[in-house]
């Protein structure tokens, strides 16, 4: 059935187009798409299709301009921007829902569907993509790709600079006698070194008891392995307090209570400022360097 509905989409986009691509007028050599912005003006219809792109959108773009956001963005679970952006229109990142506002810029992600992005060139619609990211240079390059598609370089050179202030202000040594940490999330999953949290954690000066490392930056230890590491602190993310699941029923398991509470420190932390690794996990950050130095100085996180 689900076969059957995808096709169906697809079929029902390729006629949208057709339409689109028949009713539109014939642009002679040299003169402008209707969908693009003109040389040197910046872009006045941004619609953005993927959570990622928008929160950066949301710290960048001039009022206004933004005429459409990833549905996930305006949801204050997911989203550190729910605010910013509570009054402008959602989209379900389709081709249906981003011909409607006439952009002359869509922002998408390195992983959005390669159908929407092909029919978005075909419509010679501009687009700019962020990319997956892992390590703090990719957040940066996030930054710079967006503020560069939208025409606010400076303002892009700003965020980056309070982005480099913040990571300053919070970096701690890191030794042999540093706190270990592991970040526990839904279903069991651990932040590995290579990850953007990973990278947090050794950047405030912990010892991840994590040292395995892949591709996609997350591990699922065993619960009886977990007490084994012995991490000073455990660090839980909570996607949504209060609103209990099978997916983050681990985290609430006895056995792993009862350690925190003899053995181990305990920081609960919202996931929604790591989501898309964007420069909101400073707020992480923060969080971090304030509980190592209260561990430094034998104090409760």
């Amino acid at each position: 059935m689900a076969g059957h509905n995808d096709n169906w989409w697809r079929r029902l986009a390729a006629c949208a187009l057709a339409g689109v691509l028949v009713a539109a007028p014939h642009v002679h050599a040299g003169e402008a798409h209707a969908g693009e912005a003109r040389a040197g003006e910046a872009p006045q219809r941004i619609v953005s299709i993927n959570l990622c792109s928008d929160i950066i959108l949301a710290s960048l773009a001039k009022p206004g301009t933004v005429k459409s956001v990833y549905r996930l963005s305006k949801d204050p679970a997911d989203s550190p921007v729910a605010d910013e952006v509570k009054d402008i229109p959602a989209n379900d990142g389709r081709i249906e829902d981003v011909l409607p506002y006439a952009p002359d810029l869509v922002l998408a992600h390195q992983f959005t569907s390669p159908f929407v992005l092909d029919m978005l060139k075909r419509l010679n619609i501009p687009v700019a993509r962020v990319k997956n990211a892992a390590t703090f240079d990719d957040i940066r390059d996030n930054i710079r790709t967006v503020a560069q598609a939208i025409g606010r370089e400076q303002q892009g050179r700003a965020l980056i600079a309070r982005f480099d202030h913040a990571l300053a202000a919070d970096r701690r040594p890191l030794t042999a006698k540093s706190p270990s940490i592991l970040l526990y999330q839904d279903l069991g999953g651990a932040s590995t070194p290579n990850s953007i949290l990973g990278r947090i954690m050794a950047l405030t000066g912990f010892r991840n008891v994590i040292t395995r490392e892949n591709a996609v930056g997350i591990v699922y230890p065993d619960l009886t392995d977990v007490i084994e590491m012995h991490p000073d602190l455990v660090a839980i993310g909570v996607y949504r307090p209060g609103a209990p699941s099978l997916a983050s029923a681990v985290l609430q398991h006895p056995a792993l209570k009862t350690y925190m509470t003899r053995y181990a420190h305990e920081l609960r932390l919202s996931t929604k400022f790591w989501q898309c690794s964007t420069h909101f996990i400073t707020g992480t950050i923060d969080r971090f360097a304030a509980a190592h130095d209260r561990l430094a100085a034998g104090e409760t996180p």
